[in-house]
């Protein structure tokens, strides 16, 4: 056979050459680009429209943003009038601070903050959100029924009582907030006898309302009806756990009488609650020492220390700790700054004349004695007028300025200052009181109070030398 027909040439394939097709993964990023790429190539074939659709989507962001926040701004000043209406202080203050982020001018935060301010005793921080307002809007309506309330509550029942009595006539919200006042007002004047009367007479009314109830509870504690005043607090919990002051106050008095369970349980709620107070803090160490948790108290005191290093009863617990441990040169350091800072405090003129006689400074432990048996007797003395003249003659000038002398003696300015003020509220011609407060003003270096009293002392002596 041929050889072409024994070797067969080889087979070719009829088939079309196969095209290269793209992976499915190039074509998923293709995709994507595109998707990416789509709003600039619309901008760039129609930018009116862009810009136009731009100026929407912003438009839109803002006025969302803006309802968001106008929300969110009601929201905590709703909370804070509704914590204040309560007597929940320290929550509307958190309110009304996130508040003051955003409108710290409006005329209702400016109110609330001055109401909060007044009930936490920060007389001069509601004087300046009051004096903001009126700034800002003039002598309204609101306002004026504001500073009723501020002047009541600092003791001013004579000029304003009369005012505040028409609205609790008319009732409503109003009339429970000045009831509120002229009774903080006539306890801090210890008028007990027109005090207790508002008070019964607002509690036959509203029996379980827990602000009249509070103020009842301040009130026998200034009475010194410990048990009463324990049996109320115990009362306006039950009515209102979340009320802090009432549980502030019950575990002070479990504290003083050495009921350290029950102490410690309202404190947890009140660590808990007022993480950064300073009074709750040493009231915890105290509590915790009660119960033999010796270190953790110690460590208690330690933390209460470095968030607040000029507080006194801090400073003296850390100096009795000192003591304790035979560190007398570490013990006298903290005492004597608890002095300086509290000078009317007799335990703690007592504990650092008992340091420095153990570091041998005996010259020095007579004075101080001698400053704590005076603090004894003028407590005494001052006692005496309150229980006795002062709720016969409230209006007696003299009364009030005797009271404030005895202050001024203690270092206890602030409170020396509130009782010569009260003096020139039922006479503001007391010759006396305008002469120690142009001292005092002077001292304090206030220039302007100063001459303000010097000019009518010299004005009422001149009077006074004619007659």
């Amino acid at each position: 056979m041929p050889a072409t027909e024994m070797n067969p040439p080889a087979t070719t394939s009829l088939a079309p050459p196969q095209e290269t097709r793209p992976t499915r993964e190039g074509s998923f990023l293709r995709q994507v680009l595109r998707s990416l790429s789509s709003p600039a190539r619309f901008i760039y074939r129609r930018p009116g429209r862009a810009v136009l659709l731009l100026g929407i989507f912003l438009l839109t962001c803002c006025v969302i943003a803006a309802v968001g926040l106008w929300i969110w701004f009601e929201s905590h000043l709703r909370s804070a009038r509704n914590d204040l209406a309560k007597g929940h202080n320290s929550e509307a203050v958190r309110h009304l601070r996130a508040c003051q982020r955003v409108r710290p001018e409006q005329r209702e935060v400016l109110l609330l903050s001055a109401r909060a301010a007044r009930r936490a005793g920060s007389w001069d921080e509601a004087d300046s959100m009051l004096n903001t307002y009126w700034q800002r809007y003039g002598d309204e309506e609101p306002l004026v029924f504001e500073r009723l309330l501020h002047r009541a509550a600092r003791g001013e029942v004579e000029s304003v009582g009369s005012s505040l009595r028409a609205h609790i006539q008319q009732g409503g919200d109003e009339a429970r907030l000045a009831r509120e006042a002229l009774v903080v007002g006539l306890i801090s004047r210890f008028r007990w006898v027109e005090a207790r009367t508002f008070l019964e007479e607002w509690l036959a009314e509203t029996p379980d309302d827990t602000l009249p109830l509070l103020q009842m509870g301040k009130f026998q504690e200034q009475l010194l009806n410990i048990d009463e005043a324990t049996r109320i607090y115990r009362r306006v919990l039950e009515l209102d756990p979340d009320q802090l002051e009432a549980r502030l106050r019950l575990a002070t008095i479990l504290v003083m009488r050495r009921l350290s369970e029950e102490a410690a349980t309202e404190l947890a709620i009140l660590k808990e609650k007022l993480p950064n107070h300073a009074e709750v803090q040493v009231l915890w160490a105290r509590a915790l020492s009660l119960l033999g948790r010796t270190e953790d108290a110690r460590r208690a005191i330690e933390e209460c220390l470095r968030a607040y290093p000029d507080y006194p009863a801090a400073l003296l617990e850390r100096g009795n700790n000192a003591l304790i441990d035979g560190n007398e040169i570490e013990a006298e350091q903290y005492l004597a700054r608890a002095v300086r800072l509290d000078p009317g405090n007799i335990l703690i003129h007592n504990q650092y004349a008992l340091v420095l006689g153990r570091n041998g400074k005996q010259a020095q432990v007579a004075a101080e004695y001698a400053k704590a048996h005076q603090l004894q007797t003028d407590g005494e003395r001052i006692s005496q007028i309150i229980r006795g003249p002062l709720q016969d003659n409230p209006n007696d000038p003299a009364l009030h300025h005797e009271i404030g002398t005895i202050a001024l003696r203690s270092g206890l300015v602030t409170e020396a200052i509130r009782w010569f003020t009260s003096a020139l509220q039922v006479d503001p011609d007391h010759l006396p009181t305008h002469r120690v407060l142009a001292n005092i003003y002077r001292e304090l270096d206030n220039p302007a109070l100063a001459a303000k009293h010097r000019a009518i002392a010299q004005k009422l002596s001149l009077q006074q030398g004619k007659h």
